[in-house]
């Protein structure tokens, strides 16, 4: 091999991504594609009947002699993992595949299980609530605190907007508070270039922001009851997992909004899902880099969540003013490798306090 190769670094994508109507139509093609024989499709008790029994039928009656098996996921964890691992190596010869058929939590188990099972992995998310349908990480909360690992890549990913369309819109806001962090995440990752010699890679930033960038153009008009802009949401959440595989970590998606996120789940604090709590965390970093460098829109990002009716302040997420400031300060604690404006400007409380009541996020 060239000497030149050793530069480069191998990559993992998707080689079939389908977001249509009916995408899920798809899947006999799919298996004859990749010449599977046996399949473990993962799901759970409420996305087995949203999709999973389609699923079933479609393998029973649609994809030949392929043999499939039914795993029914209760609780979302490592343990659940372990033990579909254990189920596949006690029958008889190896599985070709996963499918796994569900929400961000279901697809974290089926990217666990493919990963420790080196079989290939095909994505059917039922909703859109954020960027995990196509990352290799997973996310899990054990003993209350959140923890991400390794997994695996989609081979393909069957994103049916049939189904997405129908889950519930509180979760299709969440995803569109996830996909746009990645505008304040990005701002934060070039801080690290700048201020801590990271490298950067600028194909992967554009891949992370420019779907949000093009929602945020028509933040009059959002409405993700509208096929195309329920496209573009589905679609940038999946550039979003890819820029994590092709950047090798979540850095282009994941930053100071993320870390104030994670400080609420760490002290317990609210009700909010992950992309309603990183939604709102955006307003608030956004205004720190305005306010700091004079860079970014913040009143923008947060006219767009109210738009799709997204939180956008900490009583809807069922946060109290002092707990929100506690948050805020705790992120600094998390993760300080991973550079963000949290660490350049190290902000005071008097800082967040004047933040909030500028941005409103504490009305």
């Amino acid at each position: 091999m060239p000497m030149i190769f050793k530069h480069f670094k191998q990559v993992l994508l998707p080689v079939d991504v389908r977001i249509h109507r009916n995408a899920l139509a798809h899947l006999p093609k799919l298996v004859r594609r990749y010449g599977l024989r046996k399949v473990m499709v993962v799901t759970g008790p409420r996305t087995y009947e949203i999709a999973g029994r389609r699923v079933e039928q479609i393998l029973s009656t649609g994809c030949g002699d392929c043999r499939f098996s039914l795993f029914i996921v209760k609780t979302a964890s490592r343990g659940s993992a372990k033990k579909i691992e254990q189920e596949m190596r006690g029958d008889l010869g190896d599985y070709d595949a996963v499918i796994g058929v569900g929400g961000g939590k279901v697809l974290d188990v089926s990217k666990v299980v493919a990963y420790h099972s080196n079989a290939l992995l095909i994505s059917i998310p039922t909703n859109a609530a954020h960027d995990g349908i196509a990352s290799p990480l997973a996310s899990f909360k054990e003993k209350g605190m959140p923890i991400s690992i390794k997994a695996a890549s989609p081979i393909s990913i069957l994103a049916d907007l049939e189904i997405i369309r129908k889950s519930p819109v509180r979760l299709l806001r969440s995803g569109y508070g996830d996909l746009i962090s990645n505008m304040v995440e990005v701002k934060d990752w070039l801080l690290g270039v700048e201020k801590a010699d990271e490298d950067y890679d600028e194909i992967v930033a554009g891949i992370s922001t420019m779907p949000a960038m093009l929602l945020l153009k028509s933040a009059d008009d959002l409405d993700f009851r509208n096929t195309d802009y329920l496209r573009l949401l589905v679609r940038g959440l999946i550039l979003g997992g890819l820029a994590i595989s092709i950047y090798g970590t979540s850095r282009p998606v994941s930053g100071s909004a993320h870390k104030f996120s994670h400080a609420l789940d760490y002290l317990g604090y609210g009700k909010g899902t992950h992309g309603e709590q990183v939604g709102v965390g955006t307003i608030i970093m956004e205004y720190l880099h305005q306010h700091y460098y004079g860079e970014g829109d913040w009143e923008l990002l947060k006219y767009s969540l109210e738009k799709v009716l997204a939180p956008t302040t900490g009583r809807e997420l069922g946060l109290t003013r002092r707990q929100m400031l506690e948050a805020l300060m705790y992120a600094k604690r998390i993760r300080p490798s991973r550079y963000t404006i949290l660490e350049d400007q190290d902000p005071s409380k008097k800082d967040f306090e004047i933040c909030l009541e500028k941005t409103g996020v504490c009305r």
